[in-house]
């Protein structure tokens, strides 16, 4: 019994048991981030928030809702009180869409393998390039105030994307333990010492004093990055 408390005291333990808690609680808080699928009106987040009857509402924490109106291969995309029709047209080998705005003007969006590319009624495309002052959109003469595309992506959720990185989360842990290992153990740093081919052009191939210091001053630099790696997960 005191062995196995001695045990559970130790550093290497604690560590590790600490990285799986953890890593438990990190998965579990931010799987709804990483599942959950968004799309960008003019750089507002919009998010699914309820469906009632054919009506799907999507909500901005800074802007104002948009309501999708669906019915079979037409959907009525609503912003701020103005509707914008939108007709799906099946074609092989992708979808082409027809966007009717308000003021009586006609687009065509064709999908090409996941990208969205808007044409006018002569078949010429059209640039989406947008201008942005203080993260606030200004359309140009003759630019529409909601582009086809941006239209088309809110009115089908295929097009609606997950967020975040959570392969960082991952490599994260990878270089964490890493870090660790290199700040506490002993044949760890001697491992990184004959990986690092230097004895072989020293006279004294073993690693100095120095050198075990710097390793565990890296050791505590590389945790350090690791946090600063799971935080642009998000």
């Amino acid at each position: 019994m005191s062995a196995l408390l001695k045990k559970i005291r130790t550093p290497t333990f604690i560590f590790f048991s600490c990285v799986l808690v953890l890593s438990v609680i990190v998965a579990i808080l931010s799987k709804p981030y990483f599942t959950e699928r968004i799309f960008y009106v003019d750089n507002y987040k919009y998010s699914f928030y309820s469906e009632q009857d054919n009506l799907v509402t999507y909500r901005s924490k800074t802007n104002d809702p948009i309501q999708v109106n669906l019915d079979h291969g037409k959907r009525t995309v609503t912003i701020q009180h103005q509707e914008y029709f939108i007709t799906k047209i099946d074609s092989s080998p992708s979808s082409n869409y027809k966007v009717i705005y308000p003021n009586g003007h006609k687009y065509e969006v064709h999908d090409s393998s996941g990208i969205l590319l808007t044409s006018d009624g002569h078949g010429n495309y059209v640039s989406e390039v947008s201008i942005f002052v203080n993260n606030q959109r200004i359309p140009q003469d003759g630019e529409e105030q909601y582009s086809p595309s941006t239209l088309v992506t809110a009115a089908y959720p295929e097009y609606h994307v997950t967020q975040g990185a959570p392969v960082l989360l991952y490599l994260a842990l990878a270089v964490l333990i890493y870090g660790w290992c290199s700040f506490r153990y002993l044949k760890f740093q001697n491992i990184l010492f004959l990986l690092s081919l230097r004895w072989i052009w020293v006279n004294d191939p073993e690693p100095s004093d120095f050198y075990y210091f710097m390793t565990k001053v890296s050791g505590i630099i590389v945790m350090i990055g690791a946090l600063w790696i799971a935080i642009q997960a998000f």
